[in-house]
């Protein structure tokens, strides 16, 4: 059956199966949620089970719109030819009706058609499209349009209703009150006004500086009296250690050892600074106070999704590029100066304050 697009929005027939397949980033994957919880509202008696990374597979922990998570490691388990054989041959046992490919690219669609599955949803671009039963065509310009909303674009072709612009991301109760007495062990009481500062990010040219970074706490602690709480992953310590060092104040460290155990602790923070990063959607999910900071990237696709959160940016003649070569040394992110940052921050901060 050859990939075709929809005129009328119309939910598919005994679909009892549905995989999403999203094995990206922990943005993309939080900016699937409502989309998926379209899928839901539209195949209630279906189990929906997404195909995710290992590492962000626990964002989708306690979500309502998924009943199970199946992992792929490409360069874990399922590396090597044998390996993805294998994987193959497990995901056509399953029997999918239907499979969503809310990634684009080659290997989703290979996958959904490997899968069997009579249904095959994704976008008409990249390898193996003709593979797709259904397909959104056309392309989206740069600047116009969030990735929430692609999302739910796509799957309006098999559903009916408009979808909420929500992302969702469940923390247990157990897990804010392990978080709460992680906190309490750095004397940081419920009375203490915490700003957490996540200064990494997926690559180099996302990352503002660690001098301004440090400048902006200094700041921070003078001003509002902040406890600030420099949050790190893995292979960042020395960021963290950078911005210690070039603070004249003291700050607390912490290196969460999970996705979950992050999202905990920017839970309890009364405002976040970061970078365009997966910490910024794990924080705007969860409505979190944030001021994030933009290079590169395409703001209007990217920005946190939530009514707390502020973006600073640098406007470029060159943007939106998303490039990790730049011949100007990413001037956006590396010579965005303080005091924008500092302007946004404070207006957060006094704005809940009133």
């Amino acid at each position: 059956m050859p990939a075709r697009a929809l005129e009328n929005n119309a939910p598919l027939p005994n679909i009892n199966k549905i995989l999403v397949i999203r094995v990206d980033g922990i943005g993309d994957l939080l900016n699937s949620t409502p989309a998926i919880s379209l899928l839901r509202e539209n195949y209630p008696a279906a189990e929906i089970t997404v195909l995710a990374q290992p590492l962000n597979a626990p964002v989708l922990m306690g979500n309502p719109g998924v009943d199970r998570v199946l992992t792929f490691a490409r360069d874990g388990e399922h590396r090597g030819l044998k390996a993805r054989l294998r994987f193959y041959r497990a995901l056509r046992r399953e029997r999918f009706q239907l499979v969503v490919a809310m990634q684009t690219g080659m290997w989703p669609h290979l996958v959904a058609f490997l899968s069997g599955a009579p249904y095959r949803l994704g976008r008409y671009q990249k390898r193996f499209r003709s593979t797709l039963t259904h397909a959104w065509h056309g392309k989206y310009p740069k600047g116009e349009t969030h990735e929430v909303d692609r999302n739910l674009e796509l799957v309006r072709l098999i559903c009916e209703g408009e979808g909420r612009r929500k992302l969702k991301f469940h923390l247990l109760p157990n897990e804010v009150a392990d978080a709460k007495a992680q906190l309490t062990s750095y004397g940081i009481s419920a009375d203490t006004f915490l700003i957490g500062i996540h200064p990494g990010g997926s690559s180099f040219d996302k990352r503002w500086p660690e001098k301004q970074y440090a400048e902006l706490a200094d700041r921070l602690v003078q001003q509002y009296n902040a406890t600030i709480l420099l949050l790190r992953g893995p292979e960042e310590e020395a960021l963290t250690y950078n911005i210690q060092q070039a603070m004249q104040f003291p700050a607390i460290v912490h290196a969460p050892e999970t996705i979950r155990e992050l999202g905990a602790l920017l839970s309890c923070c009364n405002l976040v600074v970061c970078n365009d990063s997966g910490p910024m959607h794990l924080a705007a999910a969860l409505d979190v106070p944030m001021v994030a900071v933009f290079g590169p990237t395409d703001h209007i696709a990217w920005h946190p999704l939530s009514e707390n959160a502020a973006i600073v940016r640098r406007d470029m003649p060159c943007w939106p590029c998303s490039a990790h070569k730049c011949k100007i040394g990413w001037e956006c992110t590396k010579k965005l100066p303080v005091a924008p940052v500092w302007e946004a921050t404070t207006k957060n901060i006094e704005t809940r304050q009133k």
